[in-house]
């Protein structure tokens, strides 16, 4: 730094938080050496401050004058004691420090390593910069993130291995540049041969962005008119039946794990149910229709397993109907009865049922009519990890395999979105826990629009149960070979659970005051500066920061090519024709 003017000196140590005095011949927001130009004294910049072999990292906080009222006094013209070049202090945090290492610059993001009283301070050049905030890995290891915002020609790069072992967080407002950036950040990680990505289209915006890459790419439209993929109710399993239909743990969450083990046992149309072989419905989930004691008697031979096994699914009304008569079906005094008070214990889940079975926005995508099944007997786990290997993939990467698999959910409506996509997760959460770590390829999923799902849904009134196997995915998935990169235009709706357990960040504009507090709350490295900013970035500006990247930056995030179908309505054009 000999080759430098200073430009102050350290006056003040207060832990990582330094107070600076600027000399008075440093009065701009650059500095001139002979590597080129710094931008210094304005909030978010860094400079170097002097410590023998190392070179500490300060980043501004805040400039301000050390007697405000005297420089006013003289600027009035006042008070002729006030001084002519008033004192000029900056406050800043220590990110870390530079050393040479075999003849290279190494930062390290060390709080604790601090200057003492009267160190000087420069302009860092753009080598020391690059070096700080830039890339300096291998390139092949590394997907780049974008540029800095201060300084374009510096290109601000993450380690693969850092950004997926760990989830990552992509936040903003709407209109702000998450969707291009996600797009990005994908195309990079799919140049990997054996990668894995799954990626939830809640707009059914990006496939443009990888028709490219041929039968390397998989798109699946869920539902709608075009012969897009229906989900069997019984794929969905014990835990995403569970998570669709919220039931409550006391009392509906135990006769629905009856009914869910006992579909086996039982043939079922829109209208009733019935064990295997008999020629009538007697089972029926309105707590009146049909002889209780021949239902009494059929749900004593399901139970205990003396009933015939089907040969195909019975249809959804099953669940509906062993449900009601195994928790209804009670001794009276004119022999066995229906107890119209127990059945108001259960009868906002059956109503659930009913209401989804009638639905033809839910039939459209999930198929209740039932039908033949994989395996003979029938089998509910069976019939889960085939779902699970449609949708996620096999267990192991195999040679024709798709690296990127686009689930397109434009055609699914807001309200059933939570449910039917919450199910899905449940159930691949099942699903690889119960593989074993190490047992799954490596998978990242691609959470587009996350608050619609990640979060406590309606009726979850007892403590909000369902939510804590993807809680459990966020937690834990990174053992079981699992990525989640997470997007959302309000974080203060995602759970907190899910938030905290990311580890990389990339927060584009945030207006919303509970959004804001929602992001300094979960993430770890996320201070006061960096939360100060949010409001005030430009379109397609992002405060990246976390485990991936040394110390917090504002960056121009990188365009993807192609580009995703996410762009802005040309209203001046199309009302002007």
């Amino acid at each position: 730094m000999s080759s430098r003017r200073p430009i102050g000196y350290v006056v003040e140590i207060d832990g990582p938080q330094l107070l600076v005095n600027l000399l008075d011949d440093s009065r701009g927001h650059v500095a001139g050496h002979r590597d080129g130009l710094s931008t210094v004294e304005q909030p978010g910049d860094l400079v170097g401050i002097d410590a023998g072999a190392e070179t500490i990292i300060l980043r501004i906080m805040t400039v301000a004058f050390a007697e405000p009222r005297e420089v006013h006094a003289a600027g009035r013209g006042r008070s002729s004691n006030a001084p002519q070049e008033p004192l000029r202090q900056l406050r800043g945090r220590v990110v870390g420090c530079l050393a040479k290492r075999d003849g290279k610059l190494i930062f390290s993001p060390q709080e604790w390593r601090l200057p003492v009283l009267g160190a000087s301070v420069y302009p860092l050049s753009d080598i020391e910069t690059v070096a700080t905030i830039g890339a300096t890995g291998i390139e092949a290891e590394q997907i780049r993130l974008g540029a800095d915002s201060r300084n374009r020609a510096v290109e601000v790069c993450a380690n693969i291995d850092q950004v997926l072992g760990r989830h990552m967080a992509i936040l903003g407002s709407t209109g702000q540049g998450k969707t291009h950036f996600v797009a990005a950040v994908l195309q990079q990680l799919v140049r990997l041969p054996k990668s894995r990505i799954v990626v939830f289209d809640v707009n059914g915006e990006y496939t443009p962005a990888f028709a490219h890459l041929g039968q390397r790419v998989k798109i699946t439209q869920l539902g709608g008119p075009n012969g897009g993929l229906r989900i069997p109710y019984y794929a969905l399993g014990r835990h995403g039946l569970s998570r669709l239909l919220i039931p409550s743990e006391k009392a509906q969450m135990p006769t629905l794990r009856f009914a869910i083990e006992h579909l086996r046992f039982v043939e079922a149309d829109a209208h009733g149910a019935k064990p295997v072989g008999e020629q009538a419905n007697v089972l029926f989930d309105d707590c009146h229709t049909g002889n209780p004691t021949q239902a009494s008697q059929a749900i004593a031979a399901i139970r205990t397993g003396t009933s015939p096994m089907a040969n195909l699914w019975p249809h959804m009304r099953a669940l509906s109907c062993l449900a009601t008569e195994w928790y209804v079906l009670s001794p009276g005094r004119n022999g066995v009865e229906r107890n119209a008070f127990q059945y108001g214990h259960i009868q906002s889940m059956i109503n659930r049922i009913r209401g989804l079975i009638e639905d033809s926005q839910f039939t459209s995508v999930v198929e209740i009519s039932g039908g033949d099944g994989l395996t003979r007997p029938l089998s509910m786990d069976a019939e889960c990890a085939a779902l699970v290997r449609e949708v996620f993939g096999p267990p192991v990467f195999g040679q024709n395999d798709w690296s990127v698999h686009i689930v397109d959910l434009s055609r699914l409506t807001q309200d059933l979105m939570p449910f039917v996509l919450g199910s899905l997760l449940e159930m691949f959460a099942a699903e690889i826990f119960k593989r074993g770590p190490g047992n799954t390829h490596p998978t990242m999923l691609a959470l587009e629009e996350a608050h619609h799902y990640l979060r406590q849904l309606p009726g979850e009134s007892d403590g909000g149960q369902q939510a804590l196997a993807y809680e459990r995915l966020a937690k834990e998935g990174r053992k079981f070979g699992l990525s989640l990169l997470i997007s959302t235009q309000r974080p203060s709706e995602v759970s907190p659970t899910v938030l905290s357990q990311c580890g990389t960040w990339a927060v584009f504009r945030l207006n919303n005051e509970a959004d804001q507090r929602a992001v300094a709350s979960a993430a770890e490295t996320a201070g006061l500066n960096v939360s100060r900013q949010l409001a005030g970035l430009g379109r397609g500006e992002a405060i990246t920061f976390g485990a991936a990247l040394p110390v917090p930056t504002r960056l121009s995030v990188g365009r993807p090519n192609p580009e995703p179908d996410s762009k802005d309505p040309p209203f001046l054009r199309k009302w002007s024709v």
